[in-house]
């Protein structure tokens, strides 16, 4: 018979070796765990102490940099260029003879590539018609009026000075001022497209005697529309000196930009104007009848924008983007700086003096026939035309600018012309508006 105490005893002895063993086991498996995991960690650090260094010998921590900055301050410089130094660095003729739209350049020792916000199509199409052109010098400029984006910048100059002919505040604004000064009139003196003025002889001329405020039988009155359209003199001299006066002239002279810098990547010159205590002068700053006033095409296609976006004043951008030779981003073009020169209502009002210039006005056989074309057709157009020759009588500046709409559609594009004619008047400045507004219409707006 076996003894009861001794069998439980042997269990119980049994029992804690089988424990022991397990807790031995349990150890052991733990230990190795935490071995594992410890030559994992090991591996992870050393495999990324060596990204690190790659990283940094490859200036990839450089390029991040670079783009969070450019997050943070869109469309300033990353630290190496500004609007001042492109505008000191790039050549504007050069920008414009890459028709794909890319240039590269070196600065510093260094090769920077270059996107433009030119549309290619549009910048080729224009180039061969200018460049087919035998006038003495020819600019067309092209703008979205929203974003300040210029879409094509083309110079022909064959005077032989040289210089960017687009940029280049020389000519004579002529009647172009007449939109600075029906904007001033509509806004400030209570004016709208139907209001009546009167002048006395003929339109295109501009003698004392015409600017009187007396009327008589010979007297002819036509509205504010119709005088824009056929750009009337004496009507808009009367204008200037009965109701803009100094005063107002210089005011708006400087809310269009006249007289100031105008920001952005390029180097375009400031715009002239000035007016003195002279009544007289007043009627001839008023109605463009004078030299003194002088723009640059890239400025006349701002003033056309200014017009046909809402009455916002937008600066021009040419750059896109810059990056460096490892495709890092080293400048980025920023939204562009904008002001109000008019109210709504005083836009829509100079959007109707500017069609009318199209459809019964100075620009009508250019644009003859444009509501049974398939793409003009389907366009808001407005323009102003200008003509005035040189001191001797060797040159006639002659402008056109303008914008084209979608009725239904939310492009826009704002141009401006300047052809300068000798003796032989070739293609007019609103010829090449209209191939221009339809081209890009046609090909380019989608």
């Amino acid at each position: 018979m076996v003894d009861y105490h001794l069998d439980v005893a042997f269990r119980d002895q049994h029992w804690r070796k089988y424990q022991q063993r397990l807790q031995r086991s349990r150890r052991k498996r733990k230990a190795l765990e935490r071995a594992w995991w410890l030559a994992a960690l090991l591996i992870s650090v050393l495999l990324g102490v060596g990204v690190f260094k790659a990283a940094l010998s490859n200036g990839w921590f450089d390029g991040l940099s670079r783009i969070a900055d450019c997050s943070e301050h869109e469309g300033r410089a990353f630290g190496l260029f500004d609007e001042k130094t492109l505008r000191d660095l790039i050549d504007p003729n050069a920008v414009s003879q890459n028709l794909d739209g890319r240039f590269a350049f070196t600065y510093r020792g260094e090769k920077f590539f270059m996107v433009s916000t030119l549309e290619p199509a549009l910048q080729h199409y224009m180039q061969k018609k200018i460049g087919a052109a035998h006038s003495p010098a020819v600019g067309f400029v092209a703008m979205d009026p929203v974003s300040g984006r210029v879409f094509s910048m083309v110079g022909c100059n064959n005077r032989g000075n040289a210089g960017d002919i687009c940029l280049h505040s020389t000519f004579p604004a002529a009647s172009v001022f007449k939109i600075v000064s029906a904007t001033a009139a509509i806004e400030r003196c209570g004016l709208s497209a139907g209001s009546t003025l009167t002048y006395n002889g003929r339109g295109h001329t501009l003698y004392r005697k015409q600017l009187t405020a007396g009327t008589n039988r010979y007297t002819n009155r036509i509205s504010l529309r119709d005088c824009f359209a056929r750009s009337i003199n004496p009507a808009f001299g009367k204008l200037g000196i009965f109701f803009l006066k100094k005063d107002l002239l210089e005011e708006y002279a400087k809310r269009f930009g006249f007289n100031q810098a105008i920001d952005g990547e390029l180097p375009v010159e400031r715009s002239r104007f000035s007016v003195d205590n002279d009544p007289y002068h007043w009627a001839e700053v008023a109605c463009g009848f004078n030299r003194r006033t002088r723009i640059s095409p890239l400025h006349g296609a701002i003033i056309a924008a200014a017009v046909v976006n809402g009455g916002w004043f937008v600066e021009p951008r040419i750059i896109e983007r810059i990056t460096d030779r490892h495709s890092q981003a080293v400048y980025s073009g920023r939204e562009p700086e904008s002001r109000r020169v008019m109210s709504v209502r005083t836009s829509r009002e100079m959007m109707r003096l500017m069609a009318a210039t199209v459809t019964r006005g100075t620009a009508r056989r250019a644009f003859k026939g444009y509501r049974r074309d398939r793409v003009l057709s389907k366009l808001f157009l407005g323009g102003k035309t200008g003509s005035i020759k040189n001191d001797d009588d060797r040159w006639l500046y002659d402008w056109f600018v303008g914008y084209g709409a979608q009725k239904k559609g939310a492009k826009k594009l704002a141009v401006a012309v300047l052809v300068v004619h000798d003796k032989l008047l070739r293609a007019r400045a609103q010829e090449y508006a209209r191939l221009a507004l339809r081209y890009y219409f046609a090909h380019c707006a989608s």
